[in-house]
């Protein structure tokens, strides 16, 4: 036989197998669909299901700071009672464990001014001395207030020459009047609640979120305002930033839903400012923890909204004081 004729009947014959195959193919396509569909699935939640890296560690965790203000509402008016100074730390977190869900979200602890025990929060009787014990204090800040006031426009109005201290000091005088009208403003509005029956309590925070990039330099991005009752105090929340974006090299943590084992070697992971030897500015610590017990981690570093993991880099929760929470 010739060789043209025996290349033209392995060619016939290649293409009839792969008719074949392709006829086979047809007729059981979406059987192998299927099966390619379930492995992509099972290798996409294989890799979500694994434990962070140290790199990952680090890339996980930001400051929380800003402040908390202890609200006072009645219908639609409120009124600020007091401010407090925010700063610990959070954790970047996805909504869920097997999609990249964070947008943005921040998990760390709900602290600030909890003026009334959690048992009292419910009884008028307490509620009516708070609201007469603020009008007092802010009654006193403002008299003080308006006599700074009075003064400032008589300097101004008998000071003849307008120089660079006049001009520093009627830049203060206008600060002074801005906050003396709204100290006023909140004063009325205080003084109004005190015959009003329906009043409740709140917290307003009013946070920002900074974190280290992968050069080691700061980056911030501010949150939306969030509202907690007073009895949420020391437990977890989540912040939601302005841009609802997870920014670009931060890690977000996973919560699988088997869990890890009851008794533990843990890794509580903390920021510092001036640690300029380890990536992120993070540091890792190791101690014990056991599940219903307290962490054995120095509060130096267990600051709240740390982030713990296991020995193998499974996310376990916060810091919130000398417990782990989620």
């Amino acid at each position: 036989m010739k060789v043209h004729e025996l290349f033209v009947l392995l060619q016939t014959q290649i293409e009839s197998w792969l008719f074949g195959m392709f006829a086979k193919f047809t007729r059981h396509k979406l059987i192998v669909i299927g099966i390619l569909l379930l492995a992509v699935g099972l290798m996409w939640l294989v890799v979500r299901s694994l434990p962070a890296t140290e790199e990952d560690l680090r890339r996980s965790t930001c400051f929380v700071e800003g402040k908390s203000y202890l609200c006072l509402a009645s219908g639609k008016d409120t009124v600020v009672l007091k401010a407090d100074n925010i700063r610990q730390q959070g954790v970047w977190i996805n909504r869920h464990w097997w999609w990249p869900s964070c947008d943005g979200r921040v998990l760390t602890i709900d602290n600030g001014i909890n003026p009334i025990h959690r048992n009292h929060l419910e009884n008028p009787d307490t509620l009516k001395k708070l609201v007469a014990e603020g009008t007092d204090s802010l009654g006193r800040l403002l008299e003080r207030k308006q006599v700074e006031r009075k003064e400032l426009i008589y300097y101004l109005r008998s000071h003849g020459v307008i120089d660079e201290g006049y001009t520093q000091i009627a830049t203060y005088a206008n600060a002074q009047r801005i906050e003396t009208d709204s100290l006023a403003s909140r004063y009325r509005k205080l003084t109004a609640m005190k015959s009003i029956k329906s009043l409740r309590l709140f917290r307003k925070g009013v946070y920002q979120v900074s974190w280290y990039d992968n050069g080691g330099k700061l980056k911030h991005v501010s949150c939306k305002p969030i509202f907690t009752p007073l009895d949420n105090t020391g437990q977890p929340i989540i912040l939601h930033t302005q841009r609802s974006l997870k920014p670009w090299g931060v890690y977000a943590v996973r919560n699988v839903p088997w869990g890890v084992a009851r008794h533990k070697k843990i890794i509580v992971v903390a920021l510092s400012a001036t640690n300029k030897l380890t990536d992120h500015h993070a540091i890792l610590i190791t101690g014990d923890y056991e599940r219903g017990h307290n962490h054995d981690v120095p509060s130096l570093f267990a600051v709240d909204g740390s982030p713990v993991f296991s020995q193998h880099g499974r996310f376990l929760g916060i810091v919130a004081g000398k417990e782990v929470r989620q």
